[in-house]
């Protein structure tokens, strides 16, 4: 007899495949049948956070980073996506509480935190400065350093106003 219940691992796998192909909706919904068989599954949660944020659904977004963050306050990717997602949404000065213990990372992800502090305080050039000079680093995470480029697009703008 088999086991009646979805593979977890495949159906996590799927999600992923869904996530880099930009179907959005596909990836949500994987995402969240991997987390009614496992609903501790943290990769899962901070995967279906970021979907959110992808779809706009910035409420949901922020709950789940924070659920995550939560239970693992050094779940360092998920605190600094919280904190872009803090400043996305005008709250610059817990985006900045945040980013706080990451500004001493290594780069590029120390960088990328500084810019988004610097942007927080309103200093749009030195952010722009900082994302330039990490994006000539190599990039381990090829998903931030796409979304780095749309702020600095962004900032560029803000800045030069």
């Amino acid at each position: 007899m088999s086991d009646p219940r979805p593979d977890l691992q495949a159906l996590l796998k799927r999600a992923h495949a869904a996530i880099a192909d930009a179907r959005d909706v596909e990836a949500v919904r994987l995402l969240q049948q991997v987390l009614e068989g496992d609903p501790d599954n943290l990769h899962a949660q901070y995967l279906l956070a970021i979907q959110h944020a992808q779809l706009g659904l910035y409420d949901r977004a922020e709950q789940r980073l924070r659920a995550v963050l939560a239970r693992v306050p050094q779940f360092v990717v998920a605190r600094f996506q919280l904190a872009q997602l803090l400043l996305m949404r005008d709250t610059a000065g817990d985006a900045r509480a945040w980013l706080e213990p990451l500004l001493e990372a290594p780069a590029p992800l120390g960088d990328y935190a500084r810019a988004l502090h610097a942007a927080a305080g309103g200093e749009f050039a030195a952010a722009c400065v900082l994302i330039e000079a990490a994006q000539r680093l190599p990039q381990p995470v090829p998903e931030l350093a796409a979304d780095m480029q749309r702020l600095l697009g962004r900032w560029r703008a803000t800045a030069a106003a």
